[in-house]
């Protein structure tokens, strides 16, 4: 297996960094696909849901297919490139990669508001077996995802008070 290299997905320390606590609003353009196998392992912190053109799904639906960004925490095996061409490669801790929107890992969507709002999010992922058929005609994989509250979104300051009247002035009776 090939190691993927930090610097193709943005996440290379020798790069300019926004401060601390800025998070990015655009997706990574050319992360890795976290591989779908039997025994694969994704352990990272969610860092959005992405859409994004997708020639595999019709016009008539849209055209567009859901997926999420996660900074891995550790190192796991990924697809890197396109279709045929694509490569196995190992993703190292701290490298960025995309992880499938469906039936298994749509739950994750629902942590997304936080996230926007501060809140961070840790990700495990185990595929347990091979795909399988459901309805429709559609599959799914034998997949075990997991989350936990790493840190909770931060109180806003400018919340308007839950009463009436000036906090400075004294209660009426």
């Amino acid at each position: 297996m090939a190691n993927a290299s930090k610097h193709d997905n943005g996440a290379t320390s020798g790069m300019v960094r926004a401060p601390e606590g800025f998070r990015r609003v655009g997706s990574v353009a050319n992360a890795p696909w976290f591989n779908l196998k039997k025994g694969n392992t994704l352990r990272g912190i969610l860092e959005n849901m992405y859409e994004r053109n997708d020639e595999r799904v019709p016009k008539e639906k849209g055209g567009k297919s859901k997926f999420f960004q996660l900074k891995l925490l550790e190192g796991c095996e990924c697809r890197s490139g396109r279709g045929e061409d694509a490569k196995i490669v190992r993703a190292e801790a701290g490298t960025v990669v995309n992880l499938n929107y469906g039936p298994k890992t749509s739950g994750l969507a629902d942590l997304v508001p936080s996230i926007q709002s501060g809140a961070e999010y840790e990700v495990w992922v185990h595929v347990q077996g091979d795909k399988f058929k459901i309805s429709g005609g559609r599959t799914m994989w034998d997949m075990d995802v997991q989350q936990k509250l790493v840190k909770a979104a931060p109180a806003l300051a400018d919340e308007e008070p839950d009463f009436d009247g000036n906090a400075d002035e004294p209660a009426s009776e």
